[in-house]
């Protein structure tokens, strides 16, 4: 990742300094610069492609179009069909993903179904430009709303207690991707679950490792992204909330990349809920998109159904169970929770942590004592 080479580090620097040198009048020029800065560096391909989206945006949301429901319809789909496009190439074609592209599809969502069309005559464009190519969430995110970006812009302003918190911030990502990731577990623990001689050890010894290899590597970018967001004086919202200490499937979803979980929430299950008042066929739905935005193929798509069809059970249990209510009171019951939502979890990471789902089926059936 860019923010652990000497470029990504001096990119911190120079953009921090420039940032608070220049006006506040010339700072989101500075920051839309900054970020196609890093998408040259990734290489011209990604920067073409963020100029077509950058064009798409511009054609829907620029002008003050008559016919505005129909013009944000349009701009949806196009999104939408573009987005689809790139998930196959890069999952059956072998293309190389493209920097952030993924993160800032969900911004332009934002953009075209919150804010729709008009933004030449509210004076929108540069900050809206500076919003999609926000150099410290560019690569993996936070995800964060245009209004809420847009405030936190105006209202930068330099900080010394602020500057520390952001560094140590930026500090402990640092600690979590070299010493916890790619230290402690990729050097001196790896390999540890091969060394059992007992296929269901092994196999649940490389889930879990698996987990918090992604967990370590995915935080500690978010909080070097939080860190260099809070130099600049913008606050932007956490990503990570200790998830493996979730009580229940939901809980895990209001901790695990919190950002994107939102999203999908406000503008994929909330709307289907709407319309089908059916819990689980909006989870279904719900997580059946969020697993195909990973990626389009057959894991992502199960790995998606798995988490929807738990969240379902989980709310038909809360609703329906005369004792789900009473059982919430005693400490045995919530430390059980949280352990079997913890499995829930680690088992369906043999279907992302597979290359093929026969892979993954083979993975499960040895924790499900199927196969010897």
């Amino acid at each position: 990742m860019v923010w652990l080479t000497n470029f990504g580090m001096l990119f911190i620097a120079i953009t921090c300094v420039l940032y608070w040198l220049l006006p506040q009048v010339w700072r989101p020029w500075l920051l839309t610069a900054a970020g196609c800065l890093l998408l040259v560096h990734d290489g011209w391909t990604s920067l073409l492609v963020w100029v077509a989206l950058i064009a798409w945006l511009a054609l829907i949301c620029g002008p003050g179009w008559r016919r505005h429901a129909l013009v944000q319809k349009i701009g949806l789909a196009g999104l939408l069909i573009a987005f689809a496009g790139y998930q196959y190439a890069k999952a059956w074609q072998g293309l190389l993903p493209y920097l952030g592209f993924a993160f800032v599809t969900l911004k332009a969502w934002h953009l075209i179904a919150e804010h729709g069309t008009g933004a030449y005559r509210q004076g929108r464009m540069v900050s809206s430009m500076s919003y999609l190519l926000f150099p410290p969430t560019l690569l993996v995110g936070p995800v964060q709303r245009y209004d809420a970006f847009r405030m936190e812009a105006l209202r930068a302003r330099w900080d010394s207690q602020a500057v520390s918190r952001a560094l140590e911030r930026m500090l402990y990502g640092y600690c979590k991707i070299v010493l916890l990731a790619n230290y402690l577990l990729a050097n001196k623990l790896q390999g540890l679950h091969d060394l059992t001689g007992h296929a269901w050890l092994d196999t649940y010894l490389g889930l879990l490792a698996y987990g918090l290899d992604l967990y370590w590597q995915f935080s500690g970018y978010c909080d070097i992204a939080i860190g260099f967001a809070l130099l600049l004086g913008i606050r932007v919202p956490e990503n990570f909330n200790f998830p493996f200490a979730a009580r229940s499937l939901p809980d895990f979803w209001r901790r695990w990349h919190i950002t994107v979980s939102e999203w999908c929430r406000d503008f994929m299950f909330r709307p289907m809920f709407a319309r089908s008042n059916n819990y689980l066929a909006a989870s279904l739905c719900g997580m059946m998109v969020l697993g195909l935005w990973h990626e389009l193929s057959p894991r992502y798509l199960a790995w998606g159904l798995f988490h929807g069809a738990g969240l379902g059970l989980v709310h038909l249990w809360s609703k329906y169970a005369p004792l789900a209510e009473k059982l919430r009171e005693y400490k045995v019951w919530r430390v059980a929770s949280w352990f079997f939502t913890l499995q829930f979890v680690i088992l369906s990471f043999a279907l992302t942590s597979s290359p093929t789902i026969a892979e993954a089926m083979h993975k499960l059936a040895i924790l499900g004592g199927l196969h010897f």
